[in-house]
């Protein structure tokens, strides 16, 4: 099995996702490139639940699927080949429709406001993307997205989902987890109708360089991958 710590790592992130409610259906997908020209993502029709290393399709940057057995989902092919082709820092991209950063996404102007702490670790790291097509079968999709991230690592995307991107499997997790939380913080406060807290710009430009944590990072996700040897050995 080629790229075997690289499939374990993804269908690590794909077991989480499904633990923490990520998941619909039997939609939206996880990718990793392994080289320039081929990436790692996980089957059509698989519950992330099902999603063992060796069952993840190897793909290339033409939709063919070089190693393993079933199909690539057609918006997987079109978002996710464009921006491992032309991002440079998204190794790792992770597509979903979590429940609050959805949510945001469906707000006139929704934006991640600075009210909480878990918020300031995004600042200047989300995008917006609010050019709803609503379709993701042509390779305008992608690049779209791709454009839309620029330099960043988040793309809340209107009336649709979210796009998370790194360098690492771990970085892209640690980023989808802590954004769904932040959002989840921030949509709760906002339930309450009373106006959000907004933590002045000075505070919060000097807390969030305290907020990023590579070692952190990397603790987060071998933590919860021995929770999954524990409980999911498979």
């Amino acid at each position: 099995m080629q790229h075997r710590q690289d499939r374990i790592d993804l269908a690590a992130c794909l077991r989480l996702a499904a633990r923490n409610g990520w998941q619909r259906g039997v939609d939206n997908h996880f990718s990793l490139a392994v080289d320039e020209g081929h990436f790692l993502v996980n089957a059509r029709g698989l519950h992330w639940s099902e999603v063992t290393a060796s069952n993840l399709l190897l793909a290339d940057h033409d939709g063919n699927v070089v190693e393993g057995e079933g199909e690539i989902e057609a918006s997987a092919f079109y978002i996710h080949s464009h921006i491992h082709r032309t991002v440079p820092h998204a190794r790792c991209v992770l597509h979903a429709h979590p429940t609050y950063s959805t949510a945001l996404g469906c707000i006139e102007g929704g934006r991640l406001e600075n009210c909480h702490q878990d918020a300031l670790r995004f600042l200047g790291r989300v995008s917006y993307d609010g050019d709803f097509s609503g379709s993701a079968f042509d390779d305008g999709e992608g690049g779209r997205i791709a454009a839309t991230i620029g330099n960043g690592n988040i793309v809340v995307m209107a009336h649709h989902g979210i796009t998370v991107v790194g360098e690492t499997v771990a970085r892209a997790y640690d980023d989808f987890y802590n954004f769904e939380v932040a959002c989840e913080y921030q949509l709760t406060a906002m339930a309450s109708g009373r106006p959000l807290a907004i933590l002045p710009d000075d505070v919060s430009e000097k807390l969030a360089a305290g907020m990023w944590d590579e070692r952190q990072i990397d603790f987060h996700f071998a933590a919860m991958k021995r929770l999954l040897d524990r409980d999911e050995p498979d």
